[in-house]
């Protein structure tokens, strides 16, 4: 029985190895694939895919739908690319827009401040 526990032992560890050995593979390929970076805090950077699945740009139930799905197969490392890329370039044109519009509203608020200040100074 003592040479039994040892072939069962070996055959729960092994497919541990396989999957920890797989998920390096995974790792591999994602920092392997470089990306320029077009937009955002890193913008004219080349960044490995996995550096940027693990940025602030991909919120962790995205980066960990994407991994799911790259260790499933049913993504490659260029589509994950293609989403992680637009998420970034939909994230800094929101941050654009947001930083456009509240700079827009904060001049048109200053201007009226400095019509009253001006109208203040006439009734003086």
């Amino acid at each position: 029985s003592s040479a039994v526990t040892p072939n069962v032992e070996v055959e729960v560890s092994q497919p541990v190895q396989d999957t920890h050995s797989q998920e390096q593979q995974l790792r591999k390929s994602l920092k392997s694939a470089i990306i320029h970076v077009t937009a955002g805090d890193l913008q004219g950077q080349n960044i490995s895919l996995l550096d940027l699945l693990f940025s602030k740009y991909i919120p962790q139930e995205k980066r960990q739908e994407l991994l799911e799905l790259y260790r499933a197969g049913i993504l490659t490392t260029g589509q994950v690319a293609t989403v992680v890329t637009t998420i970034i370039n939909r994230t800094e044109a929101t941050n654009t827009a947001f930083t456009a519009n509240s700079r827009s509203s904060h001049r048109a608020g200053t201007r009226v401040e400095e019509n009253g200040d001006d109208v203040s100074m006439q009734d003086e």
